[in-house]
């Protein structure tokens, strides 16, 4: 039985799983864990961010397609996520901004 693919990298790493995972958030971003947040779908990762509480704030989503880079503990001082390549197909991101929300979604790599 495969071992379950975990939103952040701190629970894949809790369970013992630390590469099965989608986002590795900065701790900047879990800081402001109450401004946004990560839902699974079954065909990729949606995320919503409260607009005004990252006022001045950009929010950076990062790419490394040699993962082991990314699996490092996100340490930026931004609000900064980096999205696993393993599972994420980054390259066909989508992004809307609305009038109070920054929407990302982050489509699963088809196995």
């Amino acid at each position: 039985m495969a071992s379950k693919i975990h939103i952040f990298r701190q629970s894949a790493m809790e369970a013992g799983n630390p590469g099965k995972y989608f986002i590795n958030p900065s701790e900047k971003l879990i800081n402001m864990a109450s401004e946004w947040i990560a839902l699974e779908h079954e065909d990729g990762i949606e995320m919503i961010f409260y607009r005004a509480a990252f006022k001045g704030f950009p929010i950076l989503g990062k790419i490394y397609y040699n993962q082991a880079i990314g699996d490092f503990e996100n340490m930026d001082d931004e609000c900064s996520y980096i999205m696993n390549t393993d599972y994420l197909d980054a390259r066909k991101i989508k992004g809307e901004v609305t009038e109070g929300f920054y929407k990302v979604y982050i489509p699963k790599n088809k196995t």
